[in-house]
């Protein structure tokens, strides 16, 4: 077997042999030289020899090179209409054209020790096929071709200063030490790497839909390359130890530099501007991510998915939608003396534990720090810890991240708040602003915090997996949601205000005797949500100005709803699906749609509230088992109470006067029986109604303890003996002559 030091010998002994023998053969259709087509001088050359090739066009086909020549045309005026396969090492072709009809390759490379140089090939299938070791192509144009440059079962093949315009620029498969520099490459794909090891694309421009592509190829460099792609810059998959430096990438809609699946690889100091992602790491270990600046790209600057003890140290991330993400068990990170600054989010790590934070600065960012699971059931508190100390800084405040923390109490200047797996700690006064959660409280207990000043954050406290915690005193101005309690038991909010909440001032989810008390939630979207929790309090607090509901409950069952002030939003307090509610003593005033609102409701009991000018006072709808006692039901736009395909409730001690349309409207319901109500004045002068029923209802209760009130039926008696008839189908049999005139 000729090894390549062997070729190395072979040919030095050739040179210094037939040097002195060599002979300059000229080529020239005119008749001036000694051949008229190249083939006949490259059959007639010795080793050694030079073929001088004058202008013109030669259509010669494939011609083979047997001998160790050199073919040189008159640069720009000499071309040869077929293609070369260069069988013998140590061949030089320069300033020749060489044209095909768009299939087949322009040269072919058998041997080694090749040289192409100045040439110009044009409409192949493939360009030139390297298939032996150290060729090069220099200084050459490549034009309409599939592949450009194919080096395929070769080694240590050069590819230098040549301008590549093909779908295909450059394939190196099974062919090591490979070198891809200064080039221009143009067209749909840039290079293309596999299964070959220790090659190199450097300083090289790429404006193309996909740039670089290295696959199963260990020991790779890929530096100071500009890539204008389209689609990605970057992309190395299961390899090891490459190095991707100081690259220049932009506008690529899928990301700049992709590492999948791979390793011990380094990517630092590359520039990566306006792509969808800058940097992604998939499945990528033991690497490093250093002094990269990541600027304008639309997901992420970074992005780390499965990604596990990786350093991302110094980065400049500026004005991306996310900065630094870390998602899919990407743990066991250094995170370190990294830039933030300016964009949509900082910081998000999700679903990843473990990482090591220390000397990063966020600066600026909308929002600076996210740190949440990505499961949703949410089994333990992993995902929250941490290892981020007080040298990471929110807008100069440092972070306070506290695990396992006992019997404490800390307070003031920190840009972030974390208590997780905590106990008895209590932390005050704190200004939190544009955060994910401005408080974090993750699997704590008996935890505080308190007068604590939250702005434009996600969530402003935000309790998980918390017992027996408490926020007390504390405002949430502009934030999406003001307050969260989520899986949590016996947790209490006191006395807390969140004005402007573009989603919900206060949310409580899949949580279990949760207390909201004196809270005030003001022009948001929503006041204060429960969904799917249960035993839970709200009491003496205010929802005004909001834009959907102020007070929702949504499948949460046994909860109390006790004094609370409910003002001018659509609705004042909605339930659906939340049996056994109890909604007494509340004021609702001037809400659009209605004051209360509730929906597939069983067993609940309505009792003692004021109705005032909303939409309807009280709206029923697929309901059972209701309990509706001493509520006053006053000047509202349509009905005091509208029932809808409902069954078996009680109407009793109810005040119903002057509403719009009606007082009481019953449509398609059964079971129900109304006694000791008030109707005054109901409906209008053209239409007075203060009740109407299509249903199977009663409207007293027996003679002795009888009806109702009717403003618009005289009777003598309290109760009377004079029947009053409801349209279209009820009848009150013993109606009372007097406003209570039970009592």
């Amino acid at each position: 077997m000729v090894t390549e030091k062997s070729w190395i010998l072979i040919l030095l002994f050739l040179s210094s042999l037939l040097g002195a023998q060599a002979e300059t053969l000229v080529v020239d259709q005119s008749g001036s030289g000694e051949y008229s087509t190249i083939r006949k001088a490259v059959e007639a050359a010795k080793p050694g020899d030079e073929i001088l090739v004058h202008a013109g066009c030669y259509e010669e086909g494939t011609i083979p090179i047997r001998q160790p020549v050199s073919i040189s045309g008159d640069p720009g005026s000499a071309t040869l209409v077929g293609g070369l396969v260069v069988e013998a090492p140590g061949v030089s072709v320069s300033a020749l054209e060489i044209r095909g009809s768009g299939s087949d390759t322009g040269i072919e490379l058998k041997s080694s020790e090749n040289t192409i140089q100045g040439c110009a090939i044009r409409n192949f299938s493939t360009g030139v096929l390297f298939g032996s070791f150290n060729n090069q192509l220099l200084g050459s144009v490549i034009e309409g071709c599939s592949v450009g440059v194919r080096l395929r079962n070769g080694s240590w093949g050069s590819v230098r200063e040549t301008e590549i315009s093909s779908n295909l620029g450059a394939e190196v498969v099974e062919s090591p030490g490979s070198v891809i520099s200064s080039c221009t490459i143009l067209g749909d794909s840039g290079v293309s790497i596999s299964n070959s090891s220790g090659c190199a694309v450097n300083g090289t421009d790429f404006v193309t839909r996909r740039g670089i592509e290295i696959t199963n190829s260990d020991g790779n460099a890929v530096g100071g390359n500009n890539l204008s792609s389209t689609e990605v810059g970057i992309v190395i998959q299961g390899s090891k130890d490459s190095t991707v430096h100081h690259n220049a990438v932009s506008g690529s809609e899928i990301a700049g530099l992709i590492l999948l699946g791979s390793e011990n690889g380094s990517v630092v100091n590359n520039s990566v501007l306006g792509c969808n992602i800058g940097i992604r790491l998939n499945d990528f270990v033991n690497g490093l991510v250093g002094r990269n600046r990541l600027e304008e790209n639309e997901l992420a600057g970074i992005l780390l998915e499965g990604s596990q003890n990786n350093e991302i140290s110094g980065n400049l991330l500026l004005g991306n939608g996310e900065g630094l993400t870390l998602k899919s068990a990407s743990v066991e990170n250094s995170i370190e003396e990294n830039q933030i600054l300016q964009n949509g989010l900082g910081l998000s790590i999700l679903g990843s534990a473990s990482n090591l934070l220390r000397g990063n600065r966020l600066d600026q960012n909308r929002r600076a720090i996210r740190i949440d699971g990505e499961d949703p059931s949410y089994p333990d508190d992993g995902p929250f810890r941490q290892d981020a100390d007080s040298s990471n800084t929110i807008d100069e405040k440092p972070f306070c991240y506290m695990i396992d923390g006992r019997d404490l109490s800390v307070s003031g200047g920190c840009g972030f708040l974390a208590l997780v797996g905590c106990n008895d700690v209590t932390a005050n006064d704190f200004v939190l602003s544009n955060n994910s959660a401005g408080a974090l409280v993750v699997n704590s207990t008996s935890c505080a915090v308190q007068n604590l000043t939250l702005f434009g954050d996600e969530v402003g406290v935000r309790m998980l997996l918390t017992r027996d915690c408490r926020v007390e005193e504390s405002r949430a101005e502009n934030c999406t949601v003001g307050f969260s309690v989520q899986l949590g038991r016996g947790d209490h909010l006191f006395g807390c205000a969140a004005r402007g909440s573009s989603q919900a001032g206060f949310e409580v989810r899949d949580s279990v005797a949760t207390t909201v008390k004196g809270a005030n939630a003001s022009e948001g979207q929503g006041g204060i949500y429960l969904s799917n929790s249960s035993f839970c309090t709200i009491l003496q607090s205010l929802v005004r100005d909001n834009q959907e509901d102020g007070i929702r409950l949504t499948r949460s069952q046994d909860c109390l709803l006790n004094m609370n002030r409910a003002a001018d939003n659509r609705r004042g307090i909605s339930a659906s699906g939340s049996d056994r509610a109890m909604v007494i003593r509340n004021e609702l005033t001037g809400n659009e749609d209605g004051g209360l609102v509730l929906d597939q409701f069983s067993e609940g009991t309505v009792a003692g509230n004021l109705a005032s000018e909303n939409g309807d006072g009280i709206f029923l709808q697929s309901a059972s088992g209701v309990y509706v006692e001493g509520n006053n039901l006053t000047r509202n736009s349509r009905y005091g109470f509208r029932i809808s395909f409902s069954r078996d409730g009680r109407i009793v001690g109810n005040s119903f006067i002057q509403n719009g349309l009606g007082g009481v409207s019953l449509i398609d319901c059964s079971g129900w029986r109304a006694y000791h109500n008030n109707f005054v004045h109901n409906g209008n002068p053209m239409l007075p109604q203060n009740a109407v029923d299509n249903g199977d209802n009663e409207w007293d209760a027996g003679p002795e303890v009888g009806g109702n009130y009717w403003s618009d039926h005289q009777v003598e008696g309290n109760p009377g003996s004079y029947p009053r008839s409801i349209p279209t189908r009820g009848t009150d049999r013993y109606p009372f002559s007097d406003p209570d005139g039970w009592k």
